[in-house]
């Protein structure tokens, strides 16, 4: 390897050590706030990665990041000006020292998490027959993350082209490595059937070129593989964090890598280069602190859904919920490719545990992914594939599981258009069957979607029979609604879906907001003002329907009926011309009343209607698990009689 190289890399690995070098000064002076993890000390790995990558590889990293951005081709200023908060950051501000997008590069504040993300945009580079790796950078103490295991064992069976790239810099924050992890690094990747390889080298040069046949090897073979670097961190963890001994630190600067491959440079090479990575830093640093910052208003923007016309659902000859939701996931992955449909159980013959899924491994064979048990890895990969240009659906097969999903849909799906200044898109739809009924007992019987309400980016959506849910469904991968949540209620899908004709539905009048995920109306008198308006959701709808009717012929009590289908955002505004005359407003769910749906509307309806004389009353779930025996279920779960119970009693 001839000299010019090896400057060349020594010149990135030198910019890289004095930008992190003056963002602590600026951290110390106050010119920057908040938190930033440096890599001083571990330079010589971002550099001889970065020699290796094409503009066709994806390159996903932790919280210490900023060696990668910068050997992946990121300017410094950018980056600097990010910390600031600035509007010309490479992320106009929004993600800071950690969150970072950039061409084909992501970072993530969230340990493990990106790895399930690599491993998904590894996933659509195979399925799209696409040139190009991915890579997933993480650190020794990422090992204790499940996620990092589930996506060794997915990426080995389903032959991904991804790099593991892990930099043993023998710490996770201030604990020892020795003590965080049994056993052997590589030894993990190897029981799963991935090759690994464990290195000391810190010559920037040689390391480039272990690396160089690393990816070689990933490109011809399409296999994962699993790298260790042993490295070791100069720096404090983030700014100030540091509890190791003065001397053991002190005997590791002896071994620093950027004095070890500077001096196989001449001495008057050497100096010039540090001298112009130097001044290149604190013309970037000058340049970004006269820089604009970002706009609070544009940080706080939200995503408008758009105005659709609702087409009633058939009127002849209806299909089951089931049967509409699996037309119209075939319907979809007809007419467009970027569209595969994953899950547990989801192939042919059986179809899922609740058959939407029957036929779509037979007509799609390679567009049907069937997964381990890896309910955080589905999501995760789903992530990284709708990152790198597909369209995933995934199957979670019951809704009390979305939990071990949690992060995933909290700080990746729904975060990554924002921190990216609205530059990707995350076209991801989570399905899963929600809610009890079926005597599945406690852990697969709740209904846990208030959970997920409030999340900014996350679109979450309640499908329930007066529409049809394929068509819901459909919107919600064809008008780039981001990620969402589609929740299924498991007692409709052997129901057929109600038949509205004439904007009629047996005794009720019926109205669809225009709305991408309608609101639906319903009145047994034409929209004359009712004497309570009664507001539920998805499996609820039924019930709520039969309440309605009972108390106009049992009571003489007019009741107009609101289905929302779209729970976050929700579409309030539309609500409010049906109810401010309402004496009543009974909200019914079948959750938890605490902290719940029911509450949220009421608080806003309580706040937006002009000199407000509504009064209001929430019926859920009575506050204990869900038990598994049908009787028993019965009593917990809100039920037509007990609705009506209810209402009259407070009534009265």
């Amino acid at each position: 390897m001839d000299d010019k190289y090896r400057q060349d890399l020594f010149a990135k690995m030198a910019l890289i050590r004095c930008f992190e070098e003056n963002i602590l000064k600026l951290f110390s002076q106050g010119r920057i706030g908040g938190t930033t993890h440096t890599c001083i000390g571990q330079e010589a790995v971002p550099v001889a990665l970065g020699e290796n990558l094409t503009e066709d590889d994806y390159l996903f990293c932790p919280h210490r990041c900023h060696g990668y951005f910068i050997a992946y081709g990121g300017a410094p200023k950018s980056l600097i000006s990010e910390m600031m908060g600035k509007e010309s950051g490479v992320c106009a501000g929004r993600g800071g020292s950690q969150h970072l997008h950039y061409r084909r590069f992501f970072s993530n504040g969230i340990q493990g998490g990106i790895v399930g993300n690599a491993v998904g945009a590894a996933l659509a580079l195979k399925l799209k027959n696409e040139a190009g790796i991915a890579v997933a950078v993480l650190g020794d103490g990422t090992l204790g993350e499940g996620l990092v295991y589930e996506s060794l064992n997915f990426a080995a069976l389903k032959e991904l082209p991804i790099l593991f790239l892990l930099e043993n810099n023998r710490y996770a924050q201030t604990t020892p490595s020795h003590i965080a992890i049994s056993g052997s690094m590589t030894a993990r990747a190897q029981a799963f059937g991935v090759q690994a390889h464990e290195t000391d080298c810190s010559d920037v040069v040689e390391l480039s070129s272990l690396l160089a046949e690393r990816i070689q090897a990933i490109r011809t073979d399409q296999r994962p593989f699993f790298q260790v670097v042993n490295t070791y961190r100069l720096a404090a963890h983030s700014k100030g964090d540091d509890t190791r001994s003065k001397k053991e630190i002190a005997q590791h600067w002896e071994k620093d890598p950027l004095r070890l491959n500077g001096e196989k440079l001449d001495a008057q090479t050497r100096k010039s280069i540090l001298d112009r990575a130097n001044a290149e830093i604190l013309q970037a640093v000058k340049s970004a602190e006269n820089d604009s910052l970002s706009s609070p208003y544009r940080l706080l923007q939200s995503y408008k859904p758009q105005k659709l016309h609702w087409i009633s659902s058939q009127t002849h000859s209806p299909q089951t919920f089931q049967k509409a939701l699996n037309s119209g996931i075939h319907t979809m992955m007809e007419k467009d490719a970027r569209i595969f449909f994953m899950g547990e159980d989801v192939l042919d013959p059986y179809g899922g545990a609740f058959g939407v899924s029957k036929g779509l491994s037979t007509a799609f064979p390679d567009r049907v992914l069937a997964s381990p048990i890896s309910e955080a890895g589905l999501v995760a990969w789903g992530v990284g594939a709708a990152l790198a240009g597909l369209c995933p659906i995934v199957e979670i097969m019951f809704g009390d599981f979305l939990t071990l999903a949690a992060d995933q849909l909290l700080n990746h799906a729904a975060k990554y258009r924002w921190i990216s200044n609205e530059r990707v898109k995350v076209p991801l739809v989570v399905r899963t069957p929600m809610g009890g009924g079926r005597g599945y007992g406690p852990t697969h019987s709740q209904s846990i979607e208030k959970m997920f309400l409030g999340i900014p980016g996350l679109c979450v959506i309640a499908a329930n029979s007066l529409l049809d849910p394929g068509i819901l469904l459909q919107r919600s991968v064809s008008y780039n609604c981001g990620p969402t949540l589609f929740i299924e209620p498991k007692t409709l899908y052997p129901q057929p879906l109600a038949c509205v004709d004439d904007n009629r539905f047996g005794n009720f009048y019926v109205r669809f907001s225009e709305d991408t995920f309608p609101t639906t109306f319903l009145s047994l008198t034409d929209f004359d003002t009712p004497d309570i308006c009664l507001m539920a959701y998805g499996g609820m709808t039924p019930k709520v329907l039969e309440v309605a009717e009972r108390l106009l012929m049992e009571k003489e009590i007019t009741a107009d009926v609101i289905i929302p289908s779209q729970l976050y955002p929700h579409p309030e505004a539309n609500v409010i011309e049906y109810i401010q005359n309402s004496k009543w407003v009974i909200t019914i769910e079948e959750g938890q009343e605490f902290c719940g749906w029911g509450a949220e509307i009421i608080t806003y309806m309580s706040e937006h209607i002009p000199d407000c004389r509504t009064r209001f009353l929430r019926i859920a779930a009575a506050p204990c698990p869900v038990p598994a025996a049908i009787p028993l279920e019965q009593t917990v779960l809100p039920s037509a009689d007990n609705i009506m119970e209810t209402i009259m009693r407070k009534l009265k």
